[in-house]
């Protein structure tokens, strides 16, 4: 589930386009409106959506090549300069 919680964006994104696409050739003969509407928002959820994903691939790249929920060991040290485990 950390995975999935650090593409949750990504993941509501998608949801709200896909629902959002499904939607449209229901509401498109309502209003002309309706269908500019759907002209303007489809493509930018669906663009919102690879900005989200290409955005998290670069931050889970740039700390060290993993899913970024697995946090790094932190090493502490005593006062004579050693490692302490």
């Amino acid at each position: 589930m950390g995975y999935l919680y650090n593409h949750l964006a990504t993941v509501v994104c998608a949801v709200f386009a896909g629902v959002l696409t499904l939607l449209w050739p229901l509401f498109v003969d309502f209003a002309a409106v309706l269908d500019v509407v759907f002209i303007m928002a489809v493509p930018i959820m669906w663009f919102l959506t690879a900005v989200c994903f290409v955005a998290q691939k670069s931050v889970d790249y740039v700390h060290g090549h993993q899913p970024s929920h697995k946090s790094a060991k932190k090493l502490t040290y005593t006062p004579n300069g050693q490692v302490s485990k």
